[in-house]
């Protein structure tokens, strides 16, 4: 079951991203749950697609060293031709991934920060 915290993550990312915004999907290293699908996406292979999403996004590795001066990976984007993942860390195998219209893609960065300072509130 999500959490409130996931649940005003959903609410910010309706609020910023609107039609753009496809589905969220949180998952922890015991399962994964969809916190978000627009209505009007069809539910056939989702349960698929999603598992394989989840999968990757577990193992997923960063491009920076675990020394790296930057710290550690809170965020990834993914831009594709037609849309865009953002997989938001929570833990080495928990997270978040938002799947949305390419055309967010305008204003992205300062986008993911509101995104990552929401999940980190209390």
């Amino acid at each position: 079951m999500a959490s409130d915290r996931h649940a005003r993550l959903v609410r910010l990312v309706n609020a910023e991203a609107g039609e753009y915004f496809r589905t969220g999907v949180r998952y922890t290293s015991f399962g994964w749950e969809v916190i978000y699908r627009r209505d009007d996406l069809p539910d056939q292979r989702l349960r698929e697609r999603n598992q394989a999403i989840v999968d990757r996004a577990r193992d997923h590795k960063s491009l920076r060293e675990q020394d790296s001066p930057f710290g550690d990976v809170r965020a990834s984007v993914e831009l594709y031709e037609n849309g865009v993942l953002i997989h938001l860390r929570e833990g080495a195998r928990s997270g978040v991934v938002l799947a949305f219209e390419v055309d967010i893609a305008k204003n992205l960065a300062g986008f993911v920060v509101k995104c990552q300072q929401t999940l980190q509130s209390s």
